[in-house]
């Protein structure tokens, strides 16, 4: 990037020069500013219109004068004897030369300008001695005697300055001060243009401008990356042409200026100039000035750097011990300015190794404190403070159950390599009550049920097991929890309302929803939250249930949990089946499994798997649903709450495919468990409906009547949705008027629902019952409304069912009609958002704008999203 109205300057002075009238040109600018390639270049221009270039380089490592000005007097136009009295005037003598001295030292240069000009060139003069200055005052102040033109480079960084040299050098009448700017954004651009025109069209100069700021070493080298890899679209890219500009810029400039910039490198957006200055021991008004020397260069921007390439490329030159020093100096300092923890526990994760017992405990309070906030950092946090700490002492051992806690958060199979640690602290004691109930839920959400009852039983004091802890255990292994009464009305709470069994009423309710509003997610949580969640799924207020998973799932992706996330997700796929909305039901299920490996889930990996079982079967996807059964389940599931779902399942599955004596035998087995642990209630699992329309297709309708009469004798008042499917299979034991009758019971009992598919499978059997009744008007009326409500869940139409049952084009243009909600979401999809600029546009969760695309794919009969815009096209 040539700087051509410089350039010009120089041109013109070496014109007065070549006219034997001497002159001088001080050219300053920061680094990477091309005060070298301009001054180079202006040496090979000299030498083309016939001066003799006498050029130098002054170091910082090295402002010997007899250095600096033996690279001049090599020339071959200089006579050898010059280098002798150099070498007898600075090294010899001692003392700074005198004007007789420095008089006899220029004369082989001035006489050699008596016949040709001279044009001589001192790169980075702000490198140079005292001595070395004194001596280049003393010939610019004589250059009208002699055609010499001496033009030198100094650094304008605050820290390079050389005021007083700088002030005499501008006061000479024949000296021109070349000031080096950024280019100017226009001109910036049109450089990258010119550059990269011969290779691509296509350019945007606007990141090459913003990266380097108008830095011709750094623009340069974006082109140069651009050049070497191609980028989409000419884009600046910044790759290794850049990391060697900053390395260079770096290198080049002041060593406090390099080390301000690895310090901020290394402390990010807590390098404040008042810090800055006190770990690396300098004067507050030099780090300031440095500060404003990057920033001015391009590096940094409003305290942190420009392009994360530019910090990588300084980090990457950091040893790894010092960049820890900075970090805990940092950390040290802060601290003793009272800064907040999660501040200092900032540095120290990064630092990764602390050394200080005062580092432990900033650690755990800032861990505490993210346990509210951020997940993933608290774990980092302990996990850092765990390895500081002295293992088998108490510290050790609450450290270790906090890890545990937080990790669960992420990922629970994390907690597995903890538990060992923390088994042995509880039996020594070394734990509080509180933290071994969560080792006791720990071991039981991974199967170990066994160690789970030992150290129940090995006389740890525990005290009266808090609700949360209780109904953990009855929600999975409800066996685990004795013989139970019910509590008593004035004591009933959301918590207890996981017990089956208790009548839900207004009261129960309005406390279920205050738990979720003052839902907190730790483990603590977990069970009064599903709990809560329960009640409003079991009691069809699917739509209230929705809101709060909705609220929850903010929080959860807030605040890092995957595990909460997860669940949320099966919770969702639960009120999608119970909705009758399949496709949205499977989504949600397969959703909550990529989130967490099967392992990681534990007993309760049966609860998202038992719901794709379900949504495939009913969706006569009789192949996926023997697939997520072939996953393999954790030994005992079958003790567990979650693995009775997965058995009620699977029986479906069977009896879809026609394996009613095999699907009889998993209802069966389901009932057993079911009164064994005391929670035989039919809005949990309805198993009698199922054992009873298997029976009946193996011709057992004594067994069928009975558990459809006991089913009907259980059902709550409240639990429509049962008691409509079991009118409908007790409509299968009657006949003519009677059947019909039944059935229109059902119907209306299920209309009260949510369940669209109940619905539709009650209508498509009422349909037949009316046409044996010879009402064929009423039959193909009920048929067509059973087929619209098929096209609306995705489920499959029994085979057997009549022709007008079974979806037209008619029906599913009902489909195309979209809410407002999913209008608003899908026009954004279509307008290229992704999901998570939905959600926030939209103030809603990602999770949400997942399952309102889920509908809108159905509804408009599309599969991807680049086929939205002309979709909706269609609709207006």
């Amino acid at each position: 990037m040539q700087r051509q109205a410089e350039f010009e300057v120089l041109s013109s002075l070496l014109s007065d020069v070549l006219h034997g009238k001497g002159g001088a040109a001080l050219i300053t600018g920061l680094g990477g500013y091309g005060r070298t390639s301009l001054l180079r270049t202006f040496g090979e221009e000299a030498t083309a219109r016939g001066a003799v270039f006498l050029g130098a380089s002054a170091t910082r490592a090295d402002d010997d004068p007899a250095e600096l000005f033996g690279q001049l007097l090599l020339h071959p136009r200089i006579p050898a004897s010059a280098a002798e009295y150099l070498s007898e005037i600075w090294v010899e003598g001692g003392r700074p030369p005198s004007a007789a001295q420095l008089h006899r030292f220029w004369r082989p240069v001035q006489e050699l300008a008596d016949r040709t000009p001279v044009v001589i060139g001192i790169d980075d003069t702000h490198h140079a001695g005292a001595e070395v200055l004194r001596s280049l005052l003393y010939l610019t102040r004589r250059l009208d005697t002699a055609p010499i033109l001496i033009a030198m480079t100094l650094s304008s960084c605050p820290l390079d300055e050389r005021p007083q040299f700088s002030a005499e050098m501008s006061s000479q009448p024949h000296c021109s001060h070349i000031r080096l700017e950024p280019l100017p954004p226009p001109a910036a651009a049109d450089a990258v243009r010119r550059a990269l025109r011969p290779i691509t069209q296509d350019v945007k100069p606007s990141g090459f401008v913003r990266l380097s700021a108008g830095n011709p070493l750094l623009l340069s080298a974006l082109v140069a990356d651009a050049r070497a890899y191609r980028p989409p679209a000419g884009t600046a890219v910044p790759g290794g042409h850049f990391a060697t500009a900053v390395w260079r810029l770096l290198h080049r400039g002041h060593p406090t200026v390099a080390e301000l910039a690895r310090a901020v490198a290394v402390l990010g957006d807590v390098a404040t100039p008042g810090l800055l200055a006190e770990i690396l021991t300098i004067d507050p008004t030099v780090a300031v000035q440095g500060l404003q020397s990057l920033e001015a260069s391009g590096l940094l921007l409003g305290g942190g750097f420009r392009a994360d390439a530019a910090r990588d490329a300084v980090l990457s030159k950091i040893p790894a011990k010092r960049q820890t020093e900075l970090l805990l100096r940092a950390a040290a300092v802060l601290r003793d300015d009272g800064a907040p923890p999660t501040r200092l526990a900032a540095l120290l994760s990064k630092a990764g190794d602390i050394d200080e017992p005062w580092m432990v405990d900033v650690l755990r309070d800032a861990a505490g404190q993210e346990e509210r906030g951020n997940f993933p950092r608290a774990v980092r946090y302990l996990r850092l403070a765990r390895q500081a700490s002295a293992r088998g002492g108490p510290e050790h051992a609450q450290i270790t159950s906090d890890l545990a806690a937080a990790e669960w958060q992420i990922d629970p199979l994390s907690v597995v390599r903890l538990l060992p640690d923390l088994d042995e602290a509880a039996r020594g004691g070394r734990l509080t009550s509180s933290q071994t109930e969560n080792l006791v839920t720990c071991l039981l959400w991974h199967g170990q049920r066994e160690n789970a009852l030992a150290l129940l039983a090995s006389g740890v004091d525990l005290g009266a097991p808090p609700d949360w802890a209780e109904g953990f255990r009855s929600w999975l292994y409800p066996s685990l929890v004795p013989e139970r009464a019910g509590p008593p009305d004035d004591v009933r709470t959301a918590g207890t309302a996981a017990i089956p069994g208790m009548e839900i009423d207004d009261d129960m309710l309005i406390a279920a929803e205050q738990s979720l509003l003052n839902t907190r997610l730790d483990d603590s949580a977990l069970v009064p939250a599903l709990s809560a969640l329960s009640m409003l799924v079991y009691t069809d207020r699917l739509d209230r249930a929705g809101t709060w998973i909705d609220i929850l799932l903010q929080a959860a992706e807030r605040r890092g949990s995957v595990t909460w996330r997860a669940l949320l997700s099966t919770a969702l796929s639960i009120i999608d089946l119970r909705r009758g909305d399949l496709t949205a039901a499977d989504a949600h299920a397969q959703r909550a499994l990529s989130l967490l490996s099967n392992r990681s889930w534990g007993m309760a990996i049966s609860l998202p798997l038992s719901s794709a079982v379900n949504a495939s079967t009913d969706r006569g996807r009789h192949d996926e649903a023997a697939a997520l059964l072939a996953v393999p389940l954790p030994d005992g599931m079958f003790e567990t709450l979650p693995g009775l779902y997965y058995m009620y399942a699977r029986a479906r599955h069977h009896a879809a495919i026609g394996h009613h004596l095999t699907a009889l035998a998993d209802y069966d087995s389901c009932g057993e468990l079911m009164r064994s642990w005391e929670i035989d209630q039919p809005a949990l699992i309805p198993w009698r409906n199922g054992a009873a329309l298997a029976g009946l297709r193996l011709g057992r309708t004594t067994y069928a009547r009975a558990l459809l009469a006991e089913q009907l004798a259980l059902t709550e008042p409240w639990d429509l949705r049962t008691r409509g499917a079991t009118l409908r299979i007790h409509a299968m034991l009657s006949h003519g008027a009677d059947r019909v009758a039944m059935l229109c019971q059902a119907v209306a009992a299920a209309e009260q629902t949510s369940d669209l598919v109940g619905l539709a499978t009650v209508l498509i059997d009422l349909g037949r019952a009316q046409r044996a009744q010879n009402d064929l008007v009423g039959a193909e009326a009920t048929w067509r409304r059973a087929g619209a409500l098929i096209a609306r869940t995705g489920m499959k139409t029994p085979s057997d069912a009549p022709s007008q049952a079974r979806s037209t084009d008619d029906d599913r243009a009902g489909t195309m009609e979209l809410s407002d909600a999913e209008q608003r979401v899908a026009s954004l999809a279509a307008a290229g958002y992704s999901n998570r600029e939905i959600a926030t546009e939209l103030c809603i969760t990602v999770s949400t704008i997942e399952q309102h695309l889920t509908r809108v794919y159905r509804k408009l009969k599309v599969s991807r999203r680049p086929h939205l815009a002309k979709a909706l096209d269609g609709l207006t």
